[in-house]
C-alpha cells in the first residue's frame, strides 16, 4: 500500500485486512505466474477501489455492521483483483511497457501469458464474490465486466485517428474509470443494508468522483514526470489516445489533428511527443480541462453533502479533497 493512507490510519488499517485476503487469494503453487502477479497488485497502487467498496459499508446501518464486518472486506479484495486484471488486459491492448514502476506482465512472459494472468485474476475476483457477496451484487459485477469490454473495444477502435469529440472522450472514462468507483461504493453500501436513496446518492457520488479522477489523470500525463506517475509523460499520446487536454489542445490549434493522424504509430516519435506535450500545455487546454474536473468534483461534493453526517462522510470529504489536489 502506498503513503495515500498515511492522513487516514483508520482506513489503511481496514485496507491491510484487504491487503492480508489479497494475498490468501493470489497464494496458488499451481499457478506458474503466482509470484508476478502477486507483485503486480500488492505494487503500489492507492486500492481506491477496494476503500470505497469500505466506505460505502460505514454508511450502513448499525444493526447489519457486524455481518457487514466479515463480508466487506473480501468484497473489496474481489474488487481490486478484478480492477487490477483490466489493467492487465490494458497494457497487453496498450503495448504499455510498465505498470506502477514495474514492467507490464505481458513484456516478461509474452502475450499470451499476460491475458491468461489477467483472466486468472478474473477468476479470482469472481470466486470471492460468489462466496460472499449477495447474488444481486454478483449480477452487477458482471455486467460492469460487460461495459468495460465495450468502452475498451471503442477506445481501441479509435487509436491513433485523435478525431474523439468531449463526449466521446467522456462516455468512454463514464464507462471504464467512473463506472467501477461507482459500482465500489453502490456494492459497499448494498451489502451493508443501507436504504435504496442513500445506496444511490453514494452511486452518483463515486461516478462523479470517478470521472474527476480520470480527467486528472489525463492531465498529469501532460504536465507530471516520470519520477512522479512511474510511466513515461506523454504516455497516451504513444498509445494513440484522444484524451481530453488534447481534444481541448486540438480544438485552439487545428493543426494538431492532421500532424498527428499523419505520423500514426509509426511516426509517434520522442520528439512529436515532447512537441506535442508542449503545445497542449501552451494552448491553456489543460486548465481548460481542469475545470471540467473541477465540475464533477463539484457534483460529487454536493452529492456527499447530502450524506448523513458522521466519520464516514468526512472520510469521503476529505478523500474527494485529496483526490483533485493529487500530483500521481
Amino acid at each position: 500500500m502506498t503513503e495515500f493512507w498515511k492522513e487516514s490510519p483508520l482506513m489503511a488499517g481496514k485496507l491491510a485486512e484487504v491487503e492480508a485476503i489479497l494475498i490468501r487469494a493470489l497464494t496458488d503453487p499451481s499457478y506458474p505466474l503466482q509470484g508476478q502477479t502477486k507483485e503486480l497488485v500488492l505494487s503500489g497502487g492507492k486500492m481506491l477501489r477496494p476503500a470505497f467498496v469500505i466506505l460505502g459499508s460505514q454508511f450502513g446501518p448499525p444493526r447489519k455492521a457486524k455481518a457487514a464486518a466479515r463480508k466487506i472486506p473480501h468484497i473489496a479484495a474481489a474488487l481490486e483483483l478484478l480492477h487490477t486484471a483490466t489493467l492487465v488486459h490494458d497494457d497487453v491492448l496498450d503495448n504499455a511497457e510498465f505498470r506502477r514502476g514495474i514492467p507490464a506482465l505481458h513484456t516478461k512472459f509474452g502475450t499470451v501469458n499476460a491475458i491468461l494472468a489477467g483472466d486468472w485474476l478474473f477468476s479470482r475476483s469472481f470466486r470471492l464474490v460468489a462466496e460472499w457477496a449477495d447474488q444481486k451484487s454478483a449480477r452487477i459485477l458482471a455486467r460492469f465486466v460487460g461495459q468495460v469490454c465495450s468502452a475498451e473495444i471503442n477506445q481501441d477502435m479509435g487509436k491513433f485517428s485523435f478525431s474523439v469529440s468531449r463526449r466521446g472522450y467522456l462516455r468512454t472514462i463514464a464507462g471504464k474509470t467512473a463506472a467501477l468507483f461507482s459500482l465500489a461504493l453502490h456494492v459497499g453500501a448494498y451489502e451493508a443494508g443501507c436504504d435504496p436513496i442513500l445506496t444511490q446518492t453514494l452511486r452518483r457520488a463515486g461516478y462523479d468522483i470517478g470521472m474527476a479522477f480520470q480527467i486528472i489523470d489525463d492531465i498529469l500525463d501532460y504536465e507530471s514526470d516520470r519520477a512522479t506517475l512511474k510511466k513515461p509523460v506523454g504516455n497516451d499520446l504513444r498509445e494513440g489516445l484522444c484524451t481530453l487536454p488534447l481534444t481541448f489542445a486540438m480544438e485552439r490549434d487545428p493543426s494538431l489533428r492532421p500532424l498527428l493522424a499523419k505520423a500514426g504509430k509509426a511516426g509517434m516519435t520522442d520528439d512529436l511527443v515532447e512537441s506535442v506535450v508542449r503545445r497542449v500545455a501552451e494552448s491553456g487546454a489543460l486548465g481548460k480541462a481542469k475545470d471540467v474536473a473541477l465540475g464533477f468534483t463539484a457534483r460529487a461534493r454536493k452529492e456527499i453533502s447530502d450524506l448523513p453526517d458522521g466519520p464516514a462522510k468526512r472520510e469521503f470529504t476529505r478523500l474527494c479533497d485529496q483526490l483533485l489536489a493529487r500530483t500521481y
